[in-house]
């Protein structure tokens, strides 16, 4: 309990203030992160088991073919403008990028655009 002195209407008088009682309330429930699925076709599966790629080569394929699943399901060509916010979840830097976009470039999984001073426009092939 507090004492206090408080003053309305030009009187002054003593306040006690009394403990709470109410209970706090429940802490929020925290948002889970959002995991996403990706369906990887038996042709790349194949095809990046042979060759015995990098990890980051894995990581920037699926978010690529989750991207062009996403395009395609919503009625457009497959065709990502792969930028470096999207490869920051999966922890692909530019370098892994580069070097993950060779690779699958050579293994004919993928056709790069590159234009000076802008992001990679990659087209996903064997979708199906």
């Amino acid at each position: 309990m507090i004492r206090r002195w408080a003053t309305s209407r030009g009187r002054r008088f003593e306040v006690e203030t009394l403990p709470s009682i109410a209970e706090p309330a429940p802490p929020r429930r925290k948002r889970r992160a959002q995991h996403r699925f990706t369906m990887v076709p038996g042709t790349w599966e194949e095809v990046l088991g042979k060759a015995r790629v990098s990890g980051s080569t894995y990581a920037v394929a699926l978010v690529l073919l989750y991207e062009a699943w996403r395009l395609k399901s919503n009625g457009q060509e497959p065709i990502v403008k792969l930028t470096g916010a999207m490869l920051k979840p999966v922890g692909v830097g530019r370098d892994g990028k580069g070097a993950a976009l060779l690779a699958l470039t050579e293994l004919r999984l993928v056709g790069v655009e590159r234009l000076p001073g802008c992001n990679p426009r990659v087209t996903v092939y064997f979708l199906d």
